[in-house]
């Protein structure tokens, strides 16, 4: 009995931090990242050059009261200002742009990779939290990527190079300067630790959110209708409480530290002035100019710390959304699974065949218990059972949406799990309980932006779906534009003409198995007929196979086969006038049926 492994996959290493992750999507950029690296160091060494500067002024111009060479040495620091200046624009608009590039990269990848995880994925994590995943995590990354990572790299560079240039004009006041550090690295990793921790809670509360949102959003006539309106307000207002207490958190250490590593720096500044006043450097021949380009390199040494601090909040965040970005991109997709491709399609096989399958949701509370079936060419088979019976995960298995604990499955041959993309239009046609349509035209919900599907099959798969003659009423007929299932300023659609247009979506790739999960509930008697009747004269005869789970038991009686299940197991099998005939499972249910009984749930 197999379980969902929600495992790392081999292009991802477990231990790989969400900043090394990050840093793998630069490769197609690095001449604009060389670019960048070349602007950072200039911009640092220029940044030097005006305390420099000012040692020279002082030493060799104030207190000597020489005025020659002054203007000459105003114009060196007015250019090393504005080479500073220069460069910062440079390596600003440069991280910016190969930001961009990073993350409409990411998005995509991100997106194609939710689309192919396995659909018992989407059964255990709420579909808000998926989408917040894509939206607001992302736009975490690009609130620091598109404006503060060049900064923050040029702040390291700064504090290297300024490090240095400390040592360098002298060690014993880099030393006094240096009693600060430890407190420092000590106050930066405890509110680091603190502040990550808070952003990864507070991600987490956004998740849930939007979770919340998408649930009673999609339910708002449910909502409105039994009245519960301020009931759910207080549901929604209490997930807030815990977004906003992580985030209050988060706030709280990160606005803490800027002014903590303030005073350290005014500490240090204080220590260097004490120290000058008396005379304590005098022995290792530190001039008042060294002091005074000191002190401001000084300055300039904690202003990228602050800045940090300031942004500290919002690169955990950014750090926090990238763990949980790059943690469902290390999950398997189904793809991962060896695929059969080519023209190698079991034409001549049977259309379906399960043999002692066994399938749950979760791990020990199977819902299918080894059942076996077929469906033979040009065959219709019916599933019937009464709620919870397994006739739709029968049907889920067969599209290969889930793969079995046991047994074995195929579709035309084949596994259906493993069937290429490009194939599955050719083998499978399904149509599931609740019609999906998208924003765009009838034409493009129909093909599905597949450039292989002529108009004329759409064209066919509308007639026999007896969707042609609604459509072409349709304002702009086939062109006309709808609103999709999440709404929108398009055509809105009747449900029985949106399942008129997924049923067409079905036949317009003229599949050699078509699976129903009652794909006729929202239509009228005659339509419902109506496409029985096509069913059996253009699309039976041609060697299609259908499976259709059937909640009215008038449709299971002009299928050829019916297939009764009843808590995972099958009960009956046999043709319909066989069953009836027979008084067995089948036959009660439509005895239960004529008396006014709703069958399917037992009422």
């Amino acid at each position: 009995m197999s379980s969902l492994v929600l495992t790392r996959s081999g292009v991802e290493d477990q231990t790989r931090s969400p900043l090394r992750s990050l840093l793998s999507l630069l490769p197609p950029w690095r001449v604009r990242v060389a670019l960048v690296a070349v602007s950072v160091l200039a911009a640092a060494a220029f940044e030097l050059a005006p305390p420099l500067v000012i040692r020279t002024i002082v030493d060799a111009h104030l207190i000597a009261r020489q005025p020659d060479g002054l203007l000459f040495l105003a114009f060196l620091y007015l250019a090393a200002a504005s080479a500073v200046q220069a460069m910062t624009f440079l390596y600003n608009y440069a991280a910016a742009t190969i930001a961009q590039g990073v993350l409409s990269a990411l998005r995509v990848r991100l997106f194609a990779h939710v689309l192919r995880l396995p659909t018992r994925y989407f059964d255990r994590v709420p579909m808000g939290d998926v989408i917040s995943r894509c939206t607001a995590d992302v736009e975490t990354l690009d609130t620091v990527f598109s404006s503060n990572v060049a900064l923050l790299l040029a702040n390291l560079v700064r504090l290297g190079a300024i490090t240095v240039a400390m040592l360098a004009l002298s060690v014993p006041l880099s030393l006094v300067a240096a009693l600060v550090v430890p407190p420092l690295a000590f106050v930066t990793r405890v509110l680091q630790v603190r502040v990550r921790q808070a952003e990864r809670e507070n991600r987490l509360a956004v998740g849930a959110i939007n979770a919340r949102l998408q649930e009673n959003l999609g339910s708002v006539e449910v909502i409105r209708a039994f009245g519960r309106v301020p009931e759910f307000v207080a549901g929604f207002r209490q997930i807030l409480r815990r977004g906003l207490a992580a985030f209050n958190r988060s706030s709280f250490f990160s606005a803490v530290y800027t002014p903590m590593t303030a005073i350290l720096s005014a500490l240090a500044v204080a220590a260097l002035l004490w120290a000058g006043t008396q005379h304590v450097f005098a022995a290792f021949g530190i001039s008042l100019g060294t002091l005074t380009a000191f002190l401001i390199l000084t300055q300039r040494f904690f202003q990228p710390i602050t800045a940090l601090g300031e942004e500290w909040q919002t690169v955990q965040g950014a750090m926090a959304g990238a763990e949980r970005i790059f943690g469902t991109l290390a999950l398997s997709p189904e793809g991962t699974l060896p695929v059969i491709t080519g023209d190698g399609l079991g034409v001549g096989q049977r259309p379906i065949m399960l043999s002692r399958v066994e399938f749950g949701y979760a791990e020990g509370q199977p819902v299918l218990h080894r059942i076996s079936l077929e469906v033979k060419r040009g065959e219709h088979v019916a599933l019937v059972g009464r709620t919870g019976a397994g006739k739709t995960s029968a049907l889920h298995l067969v599209a290969g949406l889930y793969q079995p604990w046991s047994g074995s499955i195929r579709v035309a041959g084949r596994d259906p799990v493993r069937l290429d993309e490009s194939e599955r239009r050719r083998v499978l046609g399904v149509v599931p309980q609740v019609v999906q349509l998208f924003s765009g035209t009838v034409m493009e919900n129909l093909t599905l932006d597949d450039p292989s599907i002529s108009d004329a099959a759409v064209y066919e798969a509308c007639r026999i779906a007896g969707a042609d003659a609604f459509i072409r009423a349709l304002p702009q007929g086939y062109h006309t534009g709808l609103s999709g299932s999440g709404g929108g300023t398009g055509t809105h659609l009747s449900a029985g003409q949106q399942q008129l247009l997924a049923l067409a979506r079905a036949l317009v790739g003229r599949p050699l198995v078509l699976l129903f999960d009652e794909a006729t509930t929202a239509n009228d008697s005659a339509s419902d007929a109506n496409f029985r009747a096509a069913l059996r004269v253009s699309v039976l005869p041609q060697g299609c196979g259908v499976l259709t789970v059937a909640h009215r038991l008038s449709t299971a009686l002009e299928t050829d086969r019916i297939i009764v299940l009843d808590k995972g197991y099958i009960v009956e099998e046999g043709q319909p006038a066989e069953l009836v005939a027979s008084r067995g499972r089948f036959a009660a249910l439509l005895e239960l049926e004529a008396a006014g009984w709703d069958w399917r749930t037992g009422v």
